[in-house]
């Protein structure tokens, strides 16, 4: 998932309830709130990390206040790199009755402060594997919040335009064979007039740790663990699965701008991949996941609707495969009052139950959804559309059993092993040994053994 610049948005939503249960023409006065003294309201606020998904959340919570009138929400968004120090310092101060979560430090860190969730219905809809990492003596302490999932995103127009089908490109073989083809018309000058900004087929911005650290990784941790669970019990990594790790580094690299000098991809940002090169057409192809929709949909709509997502297809590994996983979690804050965290437990199970809270959550949180209860419910975007169809038909591998790791080793070790890498400091042996002995390390230390 996206690592992203600092945001902060605090929001109440009351006026915004107030608007559409009171005056709005359609609005019938048994949902008015007139009659509800405010002393007698619960109130409860959620801190989440999902900045993009503010628009969707602020939809979400004003249909909830407007049928239950007793209830305020507050909510607060800060970006993904600043949400888990912020998070530490609200739980000192004024912890939130809702927060997100995802990772196993999390339980660790939050777990005295984490209600059991164990009695909330919507659970009967979740996988167990997908409540694994939060459950401990037999209670589960946070719910599925949403799914995502990565492949290598394309315009599948430009595609088309160089006369490569997507239906080819489902294997490592076709993709590559695809890639090749696009290279060579584009180096031909034959795409200019179309596509006049075009000046490569991927961009690989390896400055952002977690491109290779997290999903990269994920590659080999899959060859040797089958979910997040295993791999956070494991003192050892066997470290099978490098090959196909190295095989994607270089198929990256080697399609990008600077495949004849990556060093100069360690300070390609995130920025530059999405909003500056696969919605300005500068480029054809990412491997990212449906959390791009959005920056691609700000920059130009248009190229949203040109988009696809081929499988993160690793030659005879995952062929056809997409990694997908839950990446986040709601918890709820244990200390809050019985009353905020019936309310709390309330509008959860509304936003994953009802239809209109459904729908939301697809259509404007543009989450895919981690419960088998969402029938009929399309995504209103393509990239998320193709991952609800590939885990309908099963063709996923976990894609977020890097959670599992020990802490930093994905983005601080393997991640920075990858720059080194790329610019001809270290060899693939060296990165793989290396990557291995600090595993045991870093396990060691943090587990305390």
């Amino acid at each position: 998932m996206k690592k992203r610049r600092p945001v902060v948005i605090a929001i109440s939503l009351a006026t915004i309830a107030c608007m559409l249960a009171g005056c709005a023409k359609n609005g019938g006065s048994a949902n008015t709130t007139t009659n509800t003294n405010d002393s007698e309201k619960t109130a409860i606020t959620i801190m989440q990390s999902k900045t993009e998904a503010n628009d969707g959340y602020k939809k979400a919570i004003a249909a909830y206040e407007k049928m239950h009138p007793g209830v305020t929400i507050t909510l607060t968004a800060i970006s993904g790199n600043d949400f888990s120090a912020s998070l530490k310092a609200q739980m000192q101060s004024n912890p939130p009755t809702i927060f997100s979560c995802g990772s196993f430090q999390d339980l660790k860190d939050y777990g005295n402060m984490m209600a059991d969730l164990s009695d909330m219905s919507i659970l009967k809809h979740a996988d167990k594997g997908t409540t694994d990492m939060f459950t401990k003596d037999g209670k589960v302490y946070a719910v599925p919040l949403y799914m995502e999932g990565y492949g290598f995103v394309i315009n599948r127009q430009i595609f088309t335009d160089a006369g490569v089908s997507f239906d080819s490109m489902l294997t490592f073989d076709g993709m590559k064979k695809g890639f090749d083809t696009l290279k060579a018309k584009s180096s031909s000058g034959a795409m200019k007039a179309k596509y006049p900004n075009l000046q490569a087929v991927m961009e690989y911005s390896t400055k952002e740790l977690w491109i290779a650290g997290d999903h990269d990784a994920n590659v080999a941790l899959t060859h040797d663990f089958s979910t997040a669970t295993q791999a956070y019990n494991a003192k050892t990594l066997p470290g099978t699965g490098f090959a196909g790790y190295k095989t994607m580094v270089d198929f990256q690299a080697g399609f990008t701008a600077n495949a004849n000098d990556t060093a100069k991809l360690n300070s390609i940002d995130y920025t530059s991949e999405v909003e500056n090169g696969l919605a300005t057409e500068r480029v054809a192809a990412i491997k990212q996941g449906d959390w791009v929709a959005p920056a691609v949909e700000a920059v130009d709509p248009n190229v949203l609707n040109k988009l696809d997502m081929l499988p993160y297809s690793v030659p005879g590994y995952s062929d056809g495969k997409y990694f997908t996983g839950v990446s986040g979690y709601w918890a709820i804050n244990s200390k809050a009052s019985e009353k905020q965290i019936k309310a709390a437990k309330d509008f959860i199970d509304w936003l994953y139950e009802d239809k209109e809270g459904q729908k939301i959550v697809v259509q404007d949180c543009k989450f895919i959804p981690p419960y088998d209860n969402f029938e009929g419910i399309k995504a209103s975007d393509p990239l998320s559309q193709r991952l609800m169809d590939a885990i309908s038909k099963g063709n996923t591998l976990n894609g977020f059993v890097y959670s599992g790791a020990p802490s930093t080793w994905s983005q601080q070790v393997v991640g920075v092993e990858v720059q080194k890498y790329l610019a001809g400091k270290e060899t693939w042996d060296n990165v793989t040994k290396n990557s291995i002995a600090q595993w045991a390390e870093l396990r060691q230390q943090q587990q305390g053994q």
